[in-house]
């Protein structure tokens, strides 16, 4: 896997104090050390090639050479193998909107969002918005390593038909945020937006701060 230094600090936005909400979860398998206190966030609840010499593409927007997995900075790029069993690139995607989705096969939280990931993809593209909701699989349902079996199991289960699943490991995981991602408990998002730029992370759920980040990404 190429270098998958990505992610999020802490949202500037959704560090204040935890408050009750029912419309907040999280599945966690370590300590959570990053985590974007969003009011009602309680961690630890549960715990061929096409190519052509004849078109020119024009320069890569891709211009930068640093990379991390904080917020305000480029994360880096990676290479997984989707549903299809094709290599999905993040860098291939500049211009669109993704919310990334790391996520467990045995996480409870993790599959309850997932009955709902093909709602909220529809949501943004039937309204003409550039929007790709990526579940980046990190453990199997037995907490080993996740298969192409495991993701056709994922993608039939929850009836995926437009996102992406991705079958990935623990190496996606690096609580400096240089090699990885601060993952410290399931399900884990990160929004990424059209220039490429991480502008958000959160350690749990909460679907209206998750939704908000993407209506504000499009200015809704």
């Amino acid at each position: 896997m190429s270098s998958v230094l990505l992610f999020f600090v802490f949202l500037f936005s959704c560090y204040s104090e935890p408050a009750a909400d029912d419309d907040n979860s999280t599945d966690e398998s370590q300590s959570p050390s990053f985590v974007d206190n969003v009011p009602g966030t309680v961690p630890g609840a549960d715990t061929e090639e096409n190519s052509s010499d004849s078109i020119d593409t024009g320069p890569s927007p891709v211009t930068w050479t640093d990379c991390d997995q904080w917020v305000g900075s480029h994360p880096c790029d990676f290479t997984l193998k989707d549903q299809n069993q094709n290599d999905w690139n993040l860098y291939d995607h500049y211009g669109t909107v993704i919310l990334i989705d790391f996520s467990t096969m045995w996480c409870s939280v993790c599959k309850s969002v997932a009955s709902d990931i093909e709602m909220f993809q529809e949501q943004y593209t039937a309204a003409g918005h550039n929007f790709l909701w990526v579940t980046v699989l990190i453990e199997d349902a037995q907490r080993g390593e996740v298969d192409p079996a495991d993701v056709t199991a994922w993608v039939n289960e929850y009836s995926v038909t437009s996102s992406v699943v991705l079958a990935s490991s623990r190496d996606m995981i690096d609580l400096s945020g240089k090699d990885g991602y601060p993952i410290t408990s399931w399900p884990t998002f990160v929004l990424i937006d059209d220039e490429m730029v991480l502008t958000h992370g959160l350690n749990g759920w909460n679907e209206s701060v998750v939704l908000g980040w993407i209506d504000d990404a499009f200015g809704i």
